[in-house]
């Protein structure tokens, strides 16, 4: 089947749902719950997620959004002394972001498996669907992309795009070029900044205009163009927060872990719609 926007909404809503009681303790299930899970649902005769299971949807995309968070801090931290991971970290922070919208919403590459499936509804019961084979043929860096882009809430914001790893013009080919290319030769001495000069840094970035620069801004030429990529990375680190504190403003779950305490001193959750331009690169 085609992917089902229509129900996307009623799977966030019930998955952080079953966090409303204030029985529930709002932890994180043990590393690998969900995709273990999936992984039977594909393979088993009854497709059924228990309702038990259902609020793994809900931990798995706050989990994902929080390695956005620290992929992000990590890029900041390296901008110096290492460009080609400051610009592979920046990357997976935006890459992060999309996988966990996607979950939130039920729809999940099994890696596994190699298929693609969302969750949905059948006679009362949340149900594993595979979904169409020209999604399990779409590597995870553009089947994520792909999803959050098409729907609907995000498809004219330009932060989202559906995701070419091969275009030069992407924030993604950035990662590619550094993992792949040989000969790149970018290193100097390890320096690691204080913590108060990553503070310092994260505060200049959050002062760029919202959409002050776009994907196709982000050219090879530029490589490793880390501050464009940090740019995108936050913006949409901080749509995913704005997205949530929208629809979920009294969730339990959510208000719990929607500011993470390990980067408290260190990561703010704010852009400026009149802010500063966006530099030209790096």
């Amino acid at each position: 089947m085609p992917i089902d926007y229509s129900i996307a909404d009623d799977i966030i809503e019930l998955s952080f749902g079953k966090f409303d009681k204030r029985s529930t303790k709002l932890k994180f299930p043990v590393p690998g719950s969900l995709s273990k899970n999936i992984s039977a649902l594909i393979e088993g005769q009854d497709q059924t997620l228990s309702h038990a299971n259902v609020s793994m949807l809900a931990t798995a995309s706050v989990e994902m959004w929080h390695r956005a968070v620290h992929s992000f801090l990590w890029s900041v931290a390296l901008t110096n002394s290492s460009p080609l991971w400051a610009s592979v970290t920046g990357y997976y922070s935006s890459h992060f972001v999309m996988r966990a919208l996607a979950y939130s919403m039920g729809i999940i590459k099994s890696f596994r498996k190699r298929k693609a499936v969302q969750i949905t509804f059948s006679g009362g019961q949340c149900v594993c669907t595979i979904l169409e084979d020209r999604y399990k043929k779409k590597g995870e860096h553009e089947f994520y992309w792909m999803v959050v882009k098409e729907y609907p809430a995000f498809s004219s914001n330009d932060l989202f795009r559906k995701n070419n790893i091969t275009s030069s013009r992407s924030d993604s080919y950035h990662r590619t070029y550094a993992n792949y290319t040989d000969h790149i030769n970018s290193f100097v001495p390890l320096d690691l900044p204080e913590r108060e000069h990553i503070k310092e840094t994260v505060e200049r970035i959050s002062r760029i205009r919202v959409n002050s620069i776009t994907n196709t801004a982000i050219e090879l030429d530029a490589y490793p163009d880390v501050r464009n990529v940090q740019i995108l990375a936050y913006q949409r680190i901080i749509a995913y927060r704005d997205f949530f504190d929208q629809k979920l403003s009294a969730n339990r779950f959510w208000q719990a872990h929607r500011t993470p305490n390990w980067c408290r001193d260190t990561m703010l959750y704010q852009v400026e719609t009149q802010g500063l331009e966006a530099p030209a690169h790096s």
